[in-house]
């Protein structure tokens, strides 16, 4: 066992975390490094190892000792880029390079990996490994309650159910919440469904709508509201930006049912006999729009009418690349969503100002830039 090196893996990612300061607090005496991993192909991690076995060999010097961080190791959780032969390579330099320097401390982390990888297995047999799964209702109840009586407080039944209602198992937006909740009920000794009312966000499915709204409305202060709350929570967008595409997927059915059928307002008949006309055994409701609220599509078809319906299938391709987008920066995904935002808002309101004058040259200026 490699005493001074650790390896923290898992999909309870605030468990990761929180378990990674842990071991780096250990280390206070030694001079810190961090190095944070946003590799999306083999050339990348290649070079992010580089750089991690140089770290590892850099004389401190304002300390006696090293510990260095490798942080949100993305290659680790990808099995095509692990496996490539250079990515092999310069693991097993690293870890002959693990032996060679003992005294030197050092923290890989990752999200969920595959434990049958050999480098898993090499990580866990060699070094202080763990696998930190995502916690179960019971584990989270265990956690709020023992953080609360911390405190010298108590939580109610009730109140207990509800905040893990509205926060789903995730330990960040739990640990987020509690904060909150033993701030707001300092001069208190139990916490109530009353205070969870009060102060806490919902997070449940439909917790998106707002943001989602302000998008489309052009409500930017809302938007940016949102993105802010959701991203001190996490650090994945892709929730997000899901709801985004799943709003879009709308849109293109309904501007779809505007040019062909002359839908101009929604009602609960119309929708019956567009689903009549266009539904069958194959096609299940979940993919369609005929069951959804009559009034909620009228709303998303005044959207839809403002590009055409070319316009908005090239926006739904423009949200697909913000997605791999997203995917290549695990860890920065906050600033590439908020410069991201910024290209979709220029595009939206190009192909809506070609909705009003020539469509097609405006639409193939656009794509030009």
């Amino acid at each position: 066992m490699l005493e001074s090196k650790f390896f923290v893996a898992g999909s309870d990612y605030f468990g990761v975390k929180k378990r990674g300061r842990d071991i780096m607090e250990s280390f206070q005496d030694a001079e810190i490094e961090i190095i944070d991993s946003d590799a999306s192909n083999g050339a990348e991690a290649v070079k992010e190892l580089r750089q991690f076995t140089e770290a590892l060999q850099t004389v401190p010097l304002f300390a006696e000792k090293k510990f260095v961080w490798y942080r949100n190791v993305a290659f680790l959780e990808n099995a095509g880029i692990g496996r490539s032969e250079e990515v092999l390579r310069w693991i097993e330099i690293l870890q002959d390079l693990f032996e060679k320097i003992p005294e030197v401390g050092c923290l890989i982390t990752a999200k969920t990996v595959d434990r049958r990888q050999k480098i898993i297995k090499w990580f866990l047999e060699y070094c202080h490994g763990e696998i930190l799964d995502a916690p179960n209702r019971y584990q989270c109840e265990r956690y709020v309650t023992e953080m609360v009586k911390r405190d010298n407080k108590e939580i109610t039944p009730e109140a207990l159910n509800q905040l893990l209602e509205q926060t789903g198992n995730d330990l960040a937006v739990i640990d987020h919440e509690l904060e909150k909740l033993l701030l707001y009920t300092a001069d208190k000794d139990d916490i109530t469904e009353q205070d969870i009312d009060a102060i806490t966000v919902d997070l449940r499915e439909g917790g998106f709508f707002e943001t989602v709204d302000a998008f489309f409305g052009d409500d930017i202060e809302v938007f940016w509201r949102g993105i802010r709350r959701h991203f001190s929570y996490q650090e994945d967008g892709r929730s997000l930006l899901v709801a985004l595409q799943n709003r879009v997927r709308f849109i293109i059915q309904l501007r779809y049912l505007y040019e062909n059928d002359g839908v101009e307002n929604m009602s609960k008949s119309l929708l019956e006999r567009l689903n009549a006309k266009y539904t069958d055994a194959s096609h299940p409701k979940v993919r369609n729009i005929f069951s959804q609220n009559p009034w909620y599509l009228g709303k998303l078809l005044k959207i839809a009418k403002k590009c055409s319906l070319r316009a908005w299938i090239h926006f739904q391709a423009q949200l697909l690349g913000m997605m791999i987008e997203l995917a290549k920066h695990y860890g920065h995904q906050r600033s590439v969503f908020e410069r991201l935002y910024f290209q979709l808002k220029f595009m939206m309101h190009t192909l809506q100002a070609a909705a009003t004058s020539d469509k097609e040259k405006a639409y193939e200026n656009f794509a030009e830039n």
